[in-house]
């Protein structure tokens, strides 16, 4: 029996075969699936008896029959959900210290989860976001690489894709809206509920960031105000939402209505537990203050607490930003 906290739920290839067992009432069951699909060129027992064997091998390779299975049946939900958790950068999994996220996705990555193509998919994403938050965007590049030839099908994972690689783009071209975030809006229609809020209050910030930038200030807010913003839309979005618009009213010299959007920022932030989005918050509360105010100095006191907490090099530059009085667009 697994030690107390040491079930991390990523499953052994036993424990994969035990939930198609439970799913379809027999390990023949299983095996005279595989052989129908395969035109019956094994026989089940022989099927059955490599199964068993598949068993044993914990998280070992899983060869012919563990790829057969993966390819059949897939992945179980609870994994499937899990593997979208790390890698999605919307999810409290950013919330997490650096380093242990780090040991977590290192942790599924190994067989049967490592051999499914949707674990290689999130596990590429999940890299990639931890690579962007370490401030190492070489690495985050070649892991986006990776998720590229994984992605088609998946609708968020493309989503997720295209922001990762809109962050890299945005350095060098800070003025023009990336090149890779052009599908977005049309894959976006066909996600529905929580995620695609979050997906879409991150597509609008990024779209908006350039258009800051570009001095398109309007326009961006416009984008922001245009966002659902309802007791049922993700506390992740609305958040998103109100800095945007925090930023734009800044922009325009509405001081008061500024830090009261950046305040509620904060608020919806810390509603729904998301401690880093909070912390990005607080940095707007921190932009949009009185330079020197207590306000200001305790927003940013908060969030670099925050981001040493959380032992994120990204977070920590901006707090250092903040404190030189050093902004760009959000």
């Amino acid at each position: 029996m697994a030690a107390r906290g040491q079930n991390s739920g990523q499953p052994t290839w036993a424990v994969y075969l035990d939930g198609l067992v439970a799913e379809h009432g027999s390990l023949a069951a299983v095996s005279e699936r595989l052989a129908a699909l395969h035109g019956w060129r094994d026989d089940v027992d022989s099927i059955t008896r490599a199964l068993r064997r598949l068993r044993t091998r914990g998280s070992l390779p899983g060869g012919k029959w563990g790829d057969r299975l993966l390819r059949t049946f897939g992945l179980p939900a609870s994994v499937d959900a899990r593997l979208r958790f790390m890698g999605s950068y919307h999810s409290r999994f950013v919330d997490l210290p650096v380093p242990l996220c780090t040991d977590l996705v290192q942790l599924w990555d190994r067989p049967p989860t490592s051999e499914s193509r949707p674990g290689r998919l999130w596990l590429s994403l999940a890299r990639a976001t931890l690579a962007l938050r370490a401030r190492q965007p070489d690495e985050a590049a070649t892991h986006l690489a990776t998720a590229r030839t994984l992605a088609p099908g998946d609708p968020a994972a493309q989503i997720e894709l295209a922001l990762g690689e809109s962050l890299l783009d945005s350095p060098a071209r800070p003025t023009a809206v990336s090149a890779a975030l052009a599908e977005v809006p049309e894959l976006l229609q066909a996600l529905g509920g929580p995620d695609a809020d979050c997906l879409r209050a991150r597509y609008v910030g990024q779209v908006s960031h350039a258009l800051n930038h570009a001095g398109a200030i309007d326009q961006a807010e416009a984008l922001h105000a245009a966002l659902p913003d309802t007791p049922g839309t993700h506390p992740f979005a609305r958040s998103r939402r109100a800095n945007g618009l925090a930023y734009g009213r800044f922009r325009h010299g509405d001081l008061a209505a500024a830090l009261d959007h950046a305040r509620l920022a904060a608020r919806h932030a810390g509603d729904a537990g998301h401690v880093r989005l909070r912390a990005m918050a607080l940095l707007m509360v921190v932009r949009v203050t009185t330079p020197g105010s207590p306000e200001a100095q305790d927003a940013l006191a908060r969030a670099r607490t925050i981001a040493h907490a959380l032992e994120d090099a990204t977070l920590l530059a901006r707090c250092d930003a903040a404190r030189r009085g050093r902004h760009g667009a959000p």
